[in-house]
């Protein structure tokens, strides 16, 4: 993380101008904010709660890549719970981009419906049914 490019993208376009700012917000100390500063870390935390409070997306204040709004993501989902949930898996991955791996085996193996699913559908993707897997004589 390059915590001058984030801090630069929070004054931007917020109105917090200050380490105090800054910490006042997230409810810390200004001198925990220009320690982490000194580390080039931007915790994921602070700018969840810049994004909640200034309507901005979190992963646009941490990597400066797409949509800067809220409102400017995707609202596809019937599910608001999944919008929040790809939110938070999408900060667990950034920190461990291994989580991506663990995530997906234990989904699928904790749903076990959706595991079968989803290989159905892959099947059906790539034409292939009970019958094109059989070997004909």
């Amino acid at each position: 993380m390059n915590f001058e490019r984030i801090w630069e993208r929070v004054k931007n376009n917020t109105e917090i101008r200050t380490f105090t700012e800054l910490a006042n917000l997230v409810g810390t100390t200004s001198q925990y904010v220009s320690r982490k500063k000194k580390e080039d870390d931007f915790l994921v935390i602070w700018a969840f709660a810049i994004a909640r409070k200034y309507g901005l997306s979190t992963d646009w204040i941490m990597t400066g890549k797409g949509p800067k709004k809220l409102e400017e993501l995707p609202q596809e989902r019937r599910f608001d719970m999944l919008n929040e949930f790809e939110e938070w898996l999408s900060e667990e991955v950034r920190r461990n981009p291994e989580r991506k791996i663990w995530f997906e085996l234990h989904l699928l193996d904790s749903f076990q419906r959706f595991a079968e699913w989803k290989r159905k559908r892959d099947e059906e993707a790539s034409g292939e049914d009970g019958s094109s897997k059989r070997k004909v004589a």
